[in-house]
């Protein structure tokens, strides 16, 4: 595997998240292969493990985070969280 088919497997299994979520953890992986530079893009590959593998916990965050801020805006408005409850 490449870096090419790595991040286009990447961005499949990203295709779930939101759009601006998807491009920002494509653009953070794109920026870590360009500052690795092409001659370790197999060592790159080899440290990341599986698209796989990178995508299971980009999601996991992207889950968590929005976890956060549902917390988040209930604190803030707890009329909501207790509306919310009671339904």
């Amino acid at each position: 595997m490449n870096r090419q088919e790595f991040m286009r497997r990447l961005e499949e299994l990203l295709n779930s998240i939101p759009a601006s979520e998807r491009e920002d953890a494509l653009g953070y992986y794109n920026d870590y292969f360009d500052e690795a530079g092409e001659e370790n893009e197999y060592q790159v590959i080899f440290e990341l493990g599986s698209p796989e593998a990178v995508a299971e916990k980009i999601l996991a965050d992207v889950q968590q985070d929005s976890g956060s801020e549902s917390e988040m805006f209930e604190s803030r408005n707890p009329q909501y969280g207790a509306q919310a409850s009671q339904k």
